[in-house]
């Protein structure tokens, strides 16, 4: 029969990046549904009109992918 076996860092890690690739896509439709980015939670999203460009980046999406990288480099060298 199957086993149930834990998921894996990679495995979640590889779940936690299609959700993010969902999300980014979903981005730009929210925008023509009249979602402004600027009206968005600081932590969600920063960034910086330049010559009619938004250009932005999440506080907390660094936070995360700094603390994945150090998991990952932890696990690595143990």
């Amino acid at each position: 029969m199957l086993e149930r076996q834990p998921l894996n860092g990679l495995l979640l890690l590889g779940i936690l990046l299609i959700v993010l690739g969902l999300i980014l896509v979903l981005i730009p439709l929210l925008a023509r549904l009249g979602v402004r980015l600027e009206s968005a939670h600081p932590l969600l999203l920063w960034g910086r009109r330049f010559d009619g460009i938004y250009v932005g980046t999440s506080p907390i999406l660094i936070i995360i992918m700094l603390a994945v990288y150090l998991l990952l480099f932890l696990l690595r060298r143990g």
